[in-house]
């Protein structure tokens, strides 16, 4: 049975994973391709664009290789969230965060072959990405930030470690 952080960390998932899909629908429905939509002027713009790559395009010539290996991974943290018995309140949103940008993008992959992207930082030349890929930034930053500042007790002191959750069954 599935107790309160695992389910949370699942409708989390599915929440996040939800939200891309949507904002990749509304891209495709309102933007053409190689025609950029200006929000901040110099700085920031919409502009629909595929990838069938990773990150900055790595393994684009090799898609089928990507899917799996992708599917792969977002299996094994699957599995990792739920065969934990103790969380973090931040681990539960981080996976959640993690896990619905990438099956945000995998749909993508299963259905299209590629992921559609429509971020586009232009201020910074940085590549044009999508929800999904914020989403997953934003969770593994969350994740590394919180195990960097966690504050150790040493012996003697009164500080506290983060409060647990944990699972009862």
């Amino acid at each position: 049975m599935l107790n309160f952080p695992k389910r949370l960390m699942l409708g989390l998932m599915l929440g996040f994973a939800t939200l891309d899909q949507l904002s990749k629908w509304l891209a495709i429905t309102m933007l053409r391709p190689e025609e950029p939509l200006p929000l901040i002027p110099g700085i920031f713009q919409l502009t629909l664009a595929y990838n069938t790559g990773a990150a900055f395009s790595l393994l684009r010539h090799q898609p089928q290789l990507l899917t799996l290996l992708t599917s792969l991974i977002f299996l094994v943290l699957l599995g990792y969230g739920l065969s934990r018995r103790q969380w973090m309140k931040h681990e539960v949103l981080s996976l959640g965060l993690i896990l619905g940008g990438a099956l945000g993008n995998l749909i993508d992959r299963f259905r299209a072959g590629k992921v559609t992207d429509f971020l586009d930082v232009i201020a910074i030349h940085y590549p044009v990405f999508n929800v999904a890929d914020s989403l997953i930034f934003c969770g593994v930053a969350l994740l590394v930030l919180s195990h960097l500042f966690q504050t150790q007790p040493d012996s003697g002191s009164d500080v506290r470690r983060p409060q647990a959750v944990v699972d009862k069954s």
